[in-house]
């Protein structure tokens, strides 16, 4: 089974400019999922077209092994878009009561849930409040709590971080960690790469509206080089790796040698064991998500 697919997804808009092109891709039960590019890559194209907001020009889509058209799987996923937009009329407990009863959630169960998820957002000595008195963070954190509120199997978060200072990032990351934990999936667009890199299982992304690269972290992150640890390093093992391609930084009588790839490698160890070294360990040196999406999209990352 896939909580989401798409089969040859594409959107052509008016005017002849081409949002999504050809967009194979499959979410499968219990991960968090991040979609990620630029602006302009397709990504809130893809969301919409998920949630049958808008329709393709080409191909499928499905929720829940079903087609996105099927109203069934609203009653099964829960959205927070990227600009937040609730009744501000409510206070931050009421408008929660309101949305448990679109869900069909029964009358005498709307006020505990909706405590509970003020609880869970940070918001319950607001309950009383009125959605109008909200700062940005504090709407950011309510409409996390109102696409949770039928404790969705599919939870789709469109940069639900953007308004959040670092406490409430945080409390983000342990919802959608405890969210996964309970069997749930999330599909999460974010810029914020560093959260993405923190909680996602897999990540997609897009560029120009075609799909570059989609795995794991590690799958995604081919190696740099190696790093071998070794201690005691003879003064003749020292002049031997200077004629190398290593590069070595000693500390005391330790050392971190630097390979730029396994025939590197292979040739440090060769002389360190000539030479009855210890080595410590070797750690391969991989990407970080920064890495690999600048290098997916063709820019340099910036320091």
């Amino acid at each position: 089974m896939s909580i989401i697919r798409t089969e040859n997804l594409g959107k052509v808009y008016k005017g002849g400019t081409t949002a999504l092109n050809g967009l194979d891709l499959e979410v499968h039960p219990g991960e968090v999922f991040g979609f990620l590019g630029p602006n302009g890559a397709g990504k809130s194209t893809t969301i919409q077209l998920l949630l049958n907001f808008i329709r393709p020009t080409a191909g499928t889509a499905f929720l829940f092994d079903g087609p996105v058209t099927c109203t069934k799987s609203r009653q099964r996923l829960g959205y927070l878009p990227e600009s937040v937009n609730l009744q501000t009329y409510y206070t931050g407990q009421r408008l929660l009561e309101f949305h448990a009863g679109l869900f069909g959630i029964e009358p005498g169960v709307r006020a505990r849930r909706a405590m509970e998820l003020l609880e869970l957002v940070g918001l319950l000595e607001a309950a009383g409040k009125s959605v109008s008195q909200y700062s940005k963070g504090m709407l950011q954190r309510l409409g996390l709590a109102q696409a949770l509120i039928n404790d969705p199997e599919l939870l789709i978060l469109d940069e639900p971080t953007s308004n959040l200072d670092p406490v409430g990032r945080r409390d983000f990351r342990e919802i959608l960690l405890e969210h996964r934990a309970r069997g749930k999936t999330v599909f999460i667009c974010s810029h914020i790469l560093s959260e993405v890199e923190s909680v996602c299982d897999r990540v997609a992304i897009l560029k120009r509206g075609v799909l570059n690269r989609v795995g794991t972290m590690e799958e995604l992150s081919g190696a740099k080089g190696f790093k071998i640890v070794a201690r005691d390093l003879p003064a003749a093992a020292i002049d031997a790796l200077s004629t190398s391609a290593a590069r070595v930084t000693l500390h005391g009588k330790n050392a971190t040698i630097t390979c730029g790839d396994e025939e590197v490698r292979d040739e440090v160890e060769r002389v360190l064991r000539e030479s009855a070294v210890v080595i410590e360990h070797v750690e391969a040196e991989t990407q970080s998500l920064e890495e690999i999406f600048f290098g997916a999209i063709d820019r340099k990352a910036e320091s």
